[in-house]
């Protein structure tokens, strides 16, 4: 079992419970060699049906040249790809889980929590009014980073993929679905995180531009109008 290959070869010292748990995925706490504390998110290999709806994901991302016809393999290239991600934002300075290790379908990356208990997302969360228009403005910023420095789109940015420190600091997670620019479905989906940030914080009485506003001032041009060059 890879896990157990990953606390023999020592990238993990102790591995505890669940800390969250859905159709696609579990990640656990754990400790590394140092007793860092460590989020291990195990992908399940449960249905070819994972594969159907995430190839649009994996195409034309020039850092996986082939998408591989057997499930297991599509698998353990998707946990290649959030780890590849991880480490393109969280090298850009994008507010992202720095990642450790990633082997076959196990991801390891830093825990973003004390003491075994992850901090609460932007939607369970009920803050100050005036503190919504801060959040709002990091929010902006890490995708503006994302995109200009990282290459990047979250590609499933919404209230659910926040978390928020005690510092009311905002930590992006899950970027499975993140893209590379350059992909065809790029400008879809930054224009889908758009709305769904515009959404979130419109209903907490934040004044927002419009998505498409916003989607001119992150990448320097309308949705769906080719670059310049």
């Amino acid at each position: 079992m890879t896990i157990y290959e990953l606390m023999n070869r020592g990238f993990i010292k102790n591995f505890y419970g669940v800390v969250s748990a859905g159709k696609e995925s579990r990640i656990y706490y754990a400790e590394g060699k140092g007793g860092e504390p460590l989020a291990v998110k195990i992908y399940l290999i449960i249905s070819a049906e994972f594969k159907k709806t995430r190839a649009m994901y994996v195409s034309y991302d020039p850092r996986f040249q082939k998408v591989p016809r057997d499930f297991r393999d599509f698998i353990y290239l998707w946990a290649r790809r959030e780890y590849r991600n991880l480490e393109d934002a969280h090298d850009a300075g994008v507010p992202v889980p720095r990642p450790y290790f990633v082997r076959n379908n196990v991801l390891g990356m830093q825990f973003i929590g004390e003491d075994g208990k992850r901090y609460p997302l932007l939607m369970e969360v009920e803050l100050e009014p005036e503190l919504y228009p801060k959040i709002y403005e990091q929010v902006v910023e890490a995708v503006k980073k994302l995109y200009r420095e990282a290459k990047l789109i979250h590609g499933d940015l919404s209230e659910y993929n926040i978390f928020i420190t005690p510092e009311d600091e905002i930590i992006l997670i899950d970027l499975s679905q993140a893209v590379r620019v350059e992909q065809p479905v790029a400008d879809e989906l930054l224009l889908r995180d758009l709305r769904n940030i515009t959404r979130y914080f419109r209903r907490m009485g934040v004044e927002v531009p419009e998505p498409e506003e916003l989607f001119a001032e992150v990448a320097g041009r309308r949705p769906f109008e080719a670059a310049e060059t």
